[in-house]
């Protein structure tokens, strides 16, 4: 899988057309990101809690793989996460009320969280978090003529103050360790940034301290509006249900069948 793609944007049909140089990706020098340190320097956070992910892919009859961070693809909710965390009380920081396929984490207020994102198939994948950005700590051994024939990399680990990002791959076959701060409320969606990828059900939610998008967050009437003239309901579980009652929401696709 090469790293390195050029391509032309256009603004306008008949303008000139720039000449596309070409580039031998095997000869480009990549600096990781494991390598690089943060320009504030902010020190390598603690960890108050790990989170293991680990990607999984299933491909139907059809040719078509799917992908997990667990056992279902990700998929939609009949009513959106955030109006889910808002409109259950309690309940919204209990994850099973945001369905299977909404692959949910519960994050509280202030803890420092460590991912550890496994991946189990042959392809790389560009992981994206919402609403924040993480610390690259560690990552796992890679490359030999399975991995995407990337040149054998041992295992890395990074300085005292980790570069941090949005958008790191791990590699096919191997780990990345990644960590974050609580700091407010949200609901944040880890993907991969590859659109297949991410289409085909790569993704998990973070929904940080819904006790405070409870008492500090108010959807504004018009996103209200537009929901119902929609047909897409604005409270509930991820059915549009009380408590734990799921009737009518779709069965989740099921990726993991090890």
């Amino acid at each position: 899988m090469p790293r390195h793609y050029s391509g032309l944007i256009e603004y306008q049909k008949n303008a000139p057309l720039a000449s596309i140089p070409t580039v031998d990706d095997a000869q480009l020098v990549w600096n990781d990101v494991i390598n690089m340190q943060a320009r504030d320097r902010m020190p390598l956070l603690p960890v108050d809690r790990q989170i293991v992910l680990s990607i999984k892919q299933f491909t139907p009859e059809h040719g078509i793989p799917y992908y997990s961070f667990g056992d279902y693809a990700f998929n939609h909710s009949l009513v959106p996460i955030l109006f889910t965390a808002l409109s259950m009380g309690e309940l919204a920081s209990n994850s099973s009320v945001y369905g299977p396929q909404a692959q949910a984490h519960i994050l509280q207020y202030g803890e420092s969280i460590e991912l550890l994102v496994y991946n189990d198939n042959s392809k790389d994948h560009s992981l994206h978090l919402h609403r924040g950005e993480y610390q690259v700590v560690e990552v796992g051994p890679y490359g030999d003529a399975v991995a995407n024939n990337h040149t054998a990399v041992e295992f890395q680990k990074s300085g005292p103050s980790p570069m941090r990002c949005d958008v790191v791959t791990v590699r096919a076959y191997s780990y990345i360790k990644l960590r974050f701060h609580v700091n407010r409320g949200m609901v944040a969606l880890f993907h991969c940034h590859m659109m297949h990828g991410g289409y085909f059900g790569l993704a998990a939610t973070f929904i940080a301290a819904p006790e405070l998008l409870q008492k500090h967050v108010k959807v504004p009437e018009e996103v209200i509006r537009m929901c119902k003239l929609r047909g897409i309901k604005t409270s509930g579980n991820a059915a549009g249900n009380e408590g734990f009652d799921m009737t009518g929401l779709p069965t989740p696709f099921l990726v993991n069948r090890e």
